[in-house]
């Protein structure tokens, strides 16, 4: 594993440096910026329940409580995180197509193929996590403003805890997405797989919490239900951990199978005309 640590720096520069990555991280900076500043205070953009204050607060995004000022500017900076997600399935699929030059030249300087392929997951999850919590702060920071607050130590041991679940949860979709995309070949059918995924559990999660019907439990095998839980601070039904271990195991399996995928393939993708 040692052999992996620099390739994944010099990974992380090959990518910082295509066009793709500077636009699509650029492109969410930008989104967040004009939804924290446009949104306006009050806005639903997600409820689950009856959406009762002090009861099912937490499934309620963008909408200021007076009662729970912090909790509600705290989930105002990840308001927009679900709209993100088509957008870093993008970013992520465009990333494993410019894959196969930094492949050959880890090669060349004889790097293992499983070394190499773990190097690229990694780097390219660092890369999403790190802008996905660079969004974040920008937003909270616009939330911060925008409702007179002054940042508190209460309102910061609320935030950063829940910025580090999401952006376990949003790496796990990264992952996900390259793994699938590594397995079949086409970046149409992974994005779409991925997306509409995210769309119908997420979307499917709210009438489970109606009616528990079991038919729908395959929606807590992907991670629309665990990142719209962390996003809305609804810790009532799942718990941190929970959304850590989900975006955990998740991340770790897409980068064990990615892996092997590459091994047995020789390395390199097999490019897509898609």
């Amino acid at each position: 594993m040692k052999l992996a640590i620099h390739p994944i720096k010099a990974d992380m520069m090959r990518l910082h440096r295509m066009f793709p990555a500077k636009f699509g991280l650029a492109l969410m900076l930008a989104f967040g910026l004009l939804f924290g500043i446009f949104l306006k205070n009050g806005t639903t953009l997600l409820a689950f329940g009856n959406s009762v204050f002090g009861e099912d607060i937490g499934f309620c995004w963008n909408v200021i409580d007076p009662s729970a000022p912090d909790e509600s500017l705290v989930r105002s900076a990840f308001a927009g995180t679900s709209l993100l997600v088509p957008l870093i399935v993008c970013l992520v699929i465009l990333q494993e197509r410019g894959y196969e030059e930094g492949c050959r030249i880890s090669l060349a300087r004889g790097l293992n193929r499983f070394y190499g392929a773990l190097a690229h997951a990694f780097s390219s999850a660092l890369i999403i996590g790190a802008a996905y919590s660079a969004l974040c702060l920008l937003l909270f920071a616009i939330a911060i403003i925008r409702g007179g607050h002054n940042c508190s130590h209460d309102m910061l041991t609320v935030f950063l805890p829940a910025m580090m679940v999401n952006a376990v949860l949003v790496i796990s979709v990264a992952l996900e997405t390259t793994t699938i995309y590594r397995i079949t070949g086409s970046a149409v059918f992974s994005g779409a797989v991925v997306i509409i995924g995210f769309v119908m559990s997420l979307t499917l999660y709210g009438t489970y919490l109606q009616t528990p019907i079991p038919s729908l439990r395959w929606i807590f095998f992907l991670p629309g239900p665990y990142l719209g839980v962390g996003c809305a601070l609804g810790y009532s039904d799942m718990g941190q951990l929970t959304l850590l271990g989900y975006g955990a195991a998740a991340s770790c399996l897409s980068v064990l199978i990615y892996a092997l995928v590459s091994f047995r393939a020789g390395g390199v993708l097999n490019g897509s005309s898609d």
